[in-house]
């Protein structure tokens, strides 16, 4: 055994050809590149999609409450906040908060600049969910006689930051308030900044003469969103008659469906790139072969069995293979530091609705890709060794 470690480390430190050296440099550097990408892709997917869909659930929730009446008309049901779900989410664990909230159709204006949206009407506590979306906001903020409006409403409308602007609510009669912008928010989703306004849910109430006990609907947030479907089940129980409940994967679908084809991506890159990183090391190892075949040829004279030989190669392409995986995985954590920290790489937040690219690193995501790349590999190196089996002494002596 000692004998052949050292026949395979000699093969594998020899320079009697540049040309195989080279190769094998080569093959290295470009397995690198390869996993370094795979990795980097994978993580910045993971991180874009989590972005995304962190901001719906901030303005939204993970699940929604509503009357089953606002979905069949243009009149807004009120639910009750003494029955039902409201009155008893504290008894499901996995419930973080839960908070009211009234819709009402409005009609925004300043200098004779206006615009049709939506009043959302909320409290104190829903300013801790959207307060990281907030581009720019006053030390004060509150949502006493004050709004919050989206960047591209501020921008469409040119209004900002402490301007006061008039709400029309086209109530019978119509209602018409003074308000104070305390805020701005920018989510990049035109779902949330072209349709809302947000605002305290006290004058919704006064506007459609509602008790404080009734609200349009609930914005529910959970601890672990993967728990949605679990929890949504539980609410179901204690709901009551009238409450209708959505996720808000299923409101916004066609957001989440958009996020989920961006998977499929992922899957077609890793196809092609373990059909590349496949291809490379059958060439390197062929290539290998070929600038060895002299020893192949002395070995077999002595006697040598094929898998002796084999492992010898075999051995080459797996050092190959794990200084690539190595190197590659060491850049990417660098990477993957200092983008999350320093936010070094940016982007046009009109495309691609954030203004830097977001990056998680997941360690299960990551330990799978690289098993993965290992075993396709390993699996790849025994094609080209299988023609060791057919060199003969007489084709080494043709050889030389």
């Amino acid at each position: 055994m000692k004998i052949l470690n050292k026949i395979a480390n000699n093969l594998w430190k020899s320079n009697s050809s540049v040309y195989s050296s080279l190769i094998k440099k080569i093959s290295i550097t470009t397995l690198t590149i390869g996993v370094f990408s795979m990795i980097i892709s994978v993580s910045i997917l993971n991180g874009f999609q989590e972005s995304i869909k962190n901001k719906i659930f901030d303005f939204s929730g993970h699940i929604n409450v509503s009357d089953f009446g606002n979905g069949l008309s243009f009149k807004n049901y009120p639910i009750n906040l003494d029955q039902g779900i409201y009155s008893k989410y504290k008894e499901i664990s996995e419930i973080d908060a839960v908070i009211p909230f009234i819709m009402l159709s409005a009609l925004i204006e300043k200098n004779n600049n206006s615009d049709g949206l939506v009043y959302k009407g909320v409290n104190e506590e829903y300013l801790t969910k959207i307060i990281p979306h907030l581009s720019s906001f006053n030390n004060s903020i509150s949502f006493t006689n004050s709004i919050i409006i989206s960047e591209s409403q501020s921008e469409r409308l040119n209004i900002f930051l402490s301007d006061t602007i008039s709400l029309f609510f086209p109530n019978d009669p119509p209602i018409f308030r003074k308000l104070i912008v305390k805020g701005i928010y920018d989510t990049g989703l035109e779902e949330f900044d072209d349709s809302f306004v947000i605002g305290d849910i006290n004058l919704g109430r006064k506007i459609y003469s509602w008790d404080s006990n009734l609200a349009s609907g609930l914005n529910i947030y959970l601890k672990d969103a993967s728990q949605t479907n679990s929890v949504l089940t539980k609410i179901k129980k204690k709901s009551f008659y009238n409450e209708f409940l959505e996720t808000s994967q299923s409101k916004y679908s066609q957001v989440f469906d958009w996020l989920g084809l961006l998977d499929k991506n992922v899957i077609i890159f890793f196809i092609i790139l373990s059909f590349v990183a496949c291809f490379n090391m059958i060439s390197v190892i062929l290539i290998f072969i070929m600038d060895k075949i002299k020893t192949i040829g002395i070995l077999k004279s002595f006697g040598t069995n094929n898998s002796i030989i084999y492992s010898i190669f075999y051995r080459a392409g797996t050092e190959i293979l794990i200084k690539s995986i190595l190197i590659s995985n060491f850049l990417a954590y660098v990477f993957i530091f200092l983008q999350s920290r320093y936010k070094i790489i940016g982007l046009d937040k009109d495309n691609y609705y954030l203004d830097f690219v977001p990056i998680k690193f997941e360690f299960s995501k990551i330990i799978i890709l690289n098993i993965s790349l290992i075993l396709i590999i390993l699996i790849s190196i025994y094609i080209p060794i299988y023609f060791i089996g057919k060199i003969s002494i007489n084709d080494n002596v043709k050889f030389n």
